[in-house]
């Protein structure tokens, strides 16, 4: 996965407790994660389930492959039938399934990952979702899971190793906590890690926030670009300043700029 970052600058001062609340409250849905260091603050509304433990129950979450919302139900079912019959979606969707299947079955036993996908909708984008589950073998705990897990190819590429490297490359900025593993472990060892996606880091004046695509064969750049732009409403939406449409209308003028500096500087 590529990722963007855009800068954010506040006509006024706001605090983290302002966008947790709003992310709470608002539109977005997902997990809504918050964590503050010094004056610095990390927080999203992730739709990306890493990995949940409930004794020897496991479960986790192939999240790949994006379409539209769409401004209707008609729409949303148009856009989540072709978004299942589109090629290039279900193959890189398939590169997570394939993923997470094999990490199950290293670690684990009864290991449930259907065939087919689903779709998850969201507020301004669906996914192509497949739920995994399986049971834990004995002496394997949600950390090692966890670590095993993370990242996947959804968030870093395939084959992973050298993906990482590549990103490190190609990407002229570091990712910090985005895309990172956030949760918790409780007394008994159950818990469960969400993927840090549609997210951003704040100071209260000033933030970047962040969002990725996955690059296979058969994208195309700016499809790509404008999904991006999707999937930042999500965290845009913390924002109770503006409503959804004129938040829309700023980021768009935003990346339309943006697009056109860089492709002055290309």
């Amino acid at each position: 996965m590529l990722s963007r970052r855009q800068r954010l600058v506040a006509t006024r001062p706001f605090s983290s407790k302002d966008l947790l609340v709003n992310l709470i409250d608002g539109p977005a849905r997902g997990t809504v994660l918050l964590y503050r260091y010094a004056d610095v603050f990390f927080c999203g509304c992730t739709p990306e389930l890493l990995v949940r433990k409930r004794g020897a129950e496991l479960e986790s979450m192939c999240l790949a492959g994006t379409c539209p919302a769409g401004g209707s139900e008609d729409e949303r079912a148009r856009l989540a039938a072709e978004l299942m019959a589109d090629p290039k979606n279900r193959a890189e969707h398939d590169y997570v399934v394939r993923f997470i299947r094999e990490v199950f079955r290293r670690t684990c036993h009864g290991v449930d990952v259907p065939a087919e996908p689903g779709i998850l909708p969201l507020t301004h984008v669906q996914h192509l979702c497949t739920p995994a589950r399986a049971r834990l073998l004995e002496g394997v705990d949600l950390w090692s899971m966890m670590e095993d897990l993370h990242p996947t190819p959804a968030v870093a590429g395939t084959p992973v190793g050298e993906a990482k490297m590549l990103l490190r490359e190609v990407e002229a900025y570091n990712r910090g906590f985005f895309a990172g593993a956030c949760g918790y472990v409780d007394g008994a060892g159950d818990g469960e890690f969400s993927v840090a996606l549609r997210t951003g880091v704040f100071d209260g004046e000033i933030g970047w926030v962040y969002a990725g695509c996955g690059i296979v064969e058969g994208s195309v750049a700016d499809d790509e670009y404008d999904e991006i732009g999707m999937k930042l409403m999500t965290i845009l939406s913390a924002f109770s300043g503006e409503d959804e449409a004129d938040a829309a209308e700023t980021l768009a003028d935003s990346l339309s700029d943006q697009r056109v500096d860089e492709g002055a500087g290309r």
